[in-house]
């Protein structure tokens, strides 16, 4: 086995253990606490699922998200955004799958066969 395929399936590994070991039990927690978070069905009761959004346009600083140098950083980014949510506990592991799944591109004189290059 080469060692890309080891890192593949250390990859999977480790994803799979975050959503079983991690993700699932959290959502379970949340649907026990906030039983129409995952619904699953139509509320008859429910007047309405539309929200009316107070910001309704998009700016240009909308899209534009800097990089993360590694997956403690994006862990770090991810634990901020979710300030508040009860995922932060999630940030950690996701940094960690981030790392591990993370590719290193090497630049070669070669132009991708996936580019169409005109002359």
């Amino acid at each position: 086995m080469s060692s890309t395929e080891e890192n593949s399936v250390k990859s999977h590994v480790a994803i799979d253990r975050f959503f079983d070991g991690e993700l699932m039990p959290l959502a379970s927690r949340l649907r026990a606490s906030e039983p129409g978070l995952f619904l699953t069905t139509v509320d008859p009761s429910a007047e309405s699922y539309y929200i009316k959004r107070t910001k309704r346009t998009m700016s240009k600083a909308d899209f534009e998200v800097a990089g993360c140098v590694d997956g403690a950083e994006f862990a770090r980014r991810l634990a901020v955004h979710w300030n508040g949510c009860g995922c932060q506990s999630l940030a950690l592991s996701i940094g960690k799958i981030a790392d591990a799944v993370r590719v290193e591109e090497h630049d070669s004189a070669d132009v991708s066969p996936f580019v169409y290059v005109m002359f």
